[in-house]
């Protein structure tokens, strides 16, 4: 079913643009206080889910489970549940000493019963790591073969991508559909010439060079291309077009339709669903882009794996 937002203004001021929801699930992309209108216009719509919902830390896993199941009428046996949400070890550990990955995790028990015909999701993967972002990427495709609306609000556009493609950004100006459709892709017979290349960006307004091992990947965001070297965002006046090419010898790879990676720092390709991949670069805290269903198989013939 398509869902209606309705605009809101505050003092003559559009604060929250109209807009509607169409699909089975739609990811959000915007700032916070916008996702909080969102959620309070919602709330007679469905059940939703927020970020910083807390658990009942003096509870062991179990006892919160069964608490949820009761309060949903959920007849399925605790074993399956748990089971479900990866908790079966952890059964009769106190919730307060789960990492809170866990908890986040926990929380989301919630949603998964209580979620009717709609279930609207603030921030789905926050502070979550890779195991418990890739079943929480399950459960909300179980949701949706069970014919379930799922939105998710979220201010991080990789995070949107690991459930759906299907994304709105909403900003002062409106609601604008993001296009992730896949580049026509036509193999090169050509040798990549190997030469001298320094990649040309700028950062409050100095011209910044790099060589392209030090540069981790590069991305679109909103137009805007930035190469990003050890946690920073660099802005470049170069296409994707033209930096896959001139990268192209130096081990880089167009991954996805907005991002570039450097495969030299590809440490994992991570599978959430049967449809959606990313890769983990070993910078940093460990950076997740996004990996285009079609481009897999390549990737893995690229770099030798099966």
């Amino acid at each position: 079913m398509d869902i209606q937002l309705e605009a809101v203004f505050e003092d003559g001021k559009m604060i929250l643009p109209a807009c509607q929801i169409e699909g089975q699930v739609t990811g959000i992309y915007t700032d916070v206080q916008k996702m909080q209108l969102i959620m309070k216009q919602l709330q007679t719509k469905g059940y939703v889910h927020y970020a910083t919902d807390g658990e009942y830390k003096r509870l062991r896993v179990e006892e919160a489970f069964r608490f949820y199941m009761g309060m949903a009428e959920c007849k399925k046996p605790m074993d399956e549940m748990l089971a479900l949400f990866g908790f079966t070890k952890q059964r009769k550990t106190k919730v307060k000493d789960l990492t809170l990955s866990e908890q986040k995790r926990l929380t989301f028990v919630r949603a998964y019963l209580y979620a009717e015909n709609v279930l609207v999701i603030e921030e789905p993967f926050y502070r979550m790591d890779e195991h418990s972002r890739e079943m929480i990427a399950q459960l909300i495709q179980q949701l949706v073969e069970q014919g379930k609306q799922i939105i998710l609000l979220a201010n991080n556009i990789e995070e949107l991508l690991i459930a759906t493609s299907n994304i709105i950004r909403m900003d002062q100006s409106g609601c604008h559909k993001m296009d992730f459709t896949e580049e026509p892709h036509t193999p090169s017979t050509e040798e990549p010439i190997i030469k001298i290349e320094k990649i040309q960006t700028k950062k409050n307004d100095k011209t910044i060079l790099f060589n392209p091992p030090e540069i981790d990947y590069i991305e679109s965001v909103d137009g805007e291309i930035l190469v990003n070297v050890a946690g920073t965002s660099y802005s470049c006046s170069l296409t994707l077009q033209e930096l896959e090419k001139r990268l192209k010898a130096y081990g880089f790879y167009r991954c996805h339709r907005s991002y570039i990676v450097n495969l030299q720092k590809v440490r994992e390709i991570i599978t959430w669903t049967k449809n959606s991949y990313s890769l983990k670069l070993h910078v940093g805290e460990g950076i997740v882009v996004p990996l285009s269903r079609s481009k897999l198989s390549e990737l893995k013939e690229l770099i030798g794996i099966a």
